[in-house]
């Protein structure tokens, strides 16, 4: 069972790691996600070879150096937007990979020099603590990335964290609180890495699907793609063609991390939501937004630019046979608007009917 379970979870982070390379448009959350896997790989090698590697075991764990902290940087990536990695993350990381580094170079060490047992020892007792007190904290800034502004969230975005959260929160839980406290000492180290082999099996299997759904996968219904296309207007092909001649690669990531924020993430679910939000969220001024929203959205403020897409949510909503008994505040509250008056306001504007009137007219359709 034990070598089971690792040659699974040797072949499945391989295979995602190989999979990461056949991604087209990468990002950084992609090539995290590779080292991520790559340092799972290289664990399970080594507990399935165990001391049958002599000493190349040591340089096998330090492959493996990428693992709880390159799971926090994944996670950043993940759930923040902008300039999610900067160089102090990357700082952090590497630090604890240092840390990871060197305790197994140490342990090489004494193989060579039983002479300086003593020093080394001293030194890795040092080390193994340092890297036990900032694993644990990184571990619960990974938690974090997935608490962080969830209460903001809805829909699609709200699932992912929940999943995310489960899943670590569960890994966490299971490995290090309730195995310590139930397995017996008898074969409790054997134990001990067969659960860790199992979530981190769950952990690669989840986070690959949720990197999909959120950069792979277009998350957007048909009706927010209508939506989206219902806020531009006709433009003539001279002007089509100036707009994308005067669009720069730095205008262009930032209109893709708009759509991911208001289309996959469906940011425009919250409430009382502002423009100066969304550029906090993206690190951006707020000219720059509203210069693409003019430009490349064709809205006319933001407010409109919400509206119409929560307007178009709410038809969604209404359309549902299976949300038919659900009141008319309840869509509206539900689509992001903070009370049912501009609901309606602004759904009789947009589409001519109010939201009692607009699921009617649907239910007579349907019948």
């Amino acid at each position: 069972m034990y070598q089971t379970i690792h040659i699974v979870l040797l072949i499945v982070s391989f295979g995602l790691l190989c999979s990461q390379l056949f991604v087209q448009q990468k990002k950084v959350v992609h090539l995290l996600f590779a080292a991520f896997c790559g340092s799972m790989a290289i664990t399970a090698i080594k507990r399935l070879g165990g001391d049958g590697f002599g000493f190349y075991q040591y340089f096998l764990a330090m492959g493996a150096c990428m693992t709880c902290n390159g799971g926090w940087l994944v996670a950043r990536a993940l759930f923040r937007q902008g300039r999610a990695i900067l160089l102090q993350h990357i700082l952090v990381a590497a630090a604890i990979a240092l840390l990871m580094v060197s305790l197994q170079a140490m342990q090489l060490l004494q193989q060579f020099w039983p002479e300086s047992q003593t020093l080394l020892a001293s030194a890795r007792v040092v080390c193994k603590e340092l890297l036990i007190l900032l694993s644990s904290a990184i571990l619960m800034l990974t938690l974090w990335e997935g608490c962080r502004g969830y209460s903001q969230t809805r829909g699609a975005e709200r699932w992912h964290r929940q999943l995310f959260l489960a899943t670590y929160g569960g890994a966490i839980a299971i490995c290090g609180v309730i195995a310590k406290i139930w397995l017996p000492a008898d074969g409790a180290a054997l134990q001990q890495d067969l659960l860790g082999a199992v979530a981190a099996l769950t952990i690669l299997v989840v986070t690959q699907w949720l990197i999909y759904c959120r950069f792979n996968k277009p998350l957007w219904t048909q009706s927010q793609r209508t939506a989206e296309a219902s806020t531009q207007t006709r433009l003539e092909p001279a002007q089509t063609e100036s707009l994308a001649t005067a669009l720069t690669q730095a205008d262009s990531q930032l209109c893709d991390n708009i759509r991911q924020l208001l289309f996959q993430q469906q940011l425009f679910l919250q409430a009382n939501l502002r423009l100066t939000d969304l550029a906090k969220l993206l690190d951006v001024p707020e000219y720059r937004i509203s210069r693409l929203l003019r430009s490349q959205f064709h809205a006319s403020n933001f407010n409109q630019f919400i509206n119409t897409l929560r307007i178009e949510h709410a038809k969604t909503l209404l359309s549902d046979p299976d949300k038919g008994h659900w009141p008319v505040v309840v869509i509206g509250l539900e689509s992001g608007f903070a009370s049912v008056g501009p609901f309606t306001r602004s759904f009789k504007t947009l589409v001519g009917y109010t939201p009692h009137e607009f699921r009617q007219t649907v239910q007579c359709q349907q019948q």
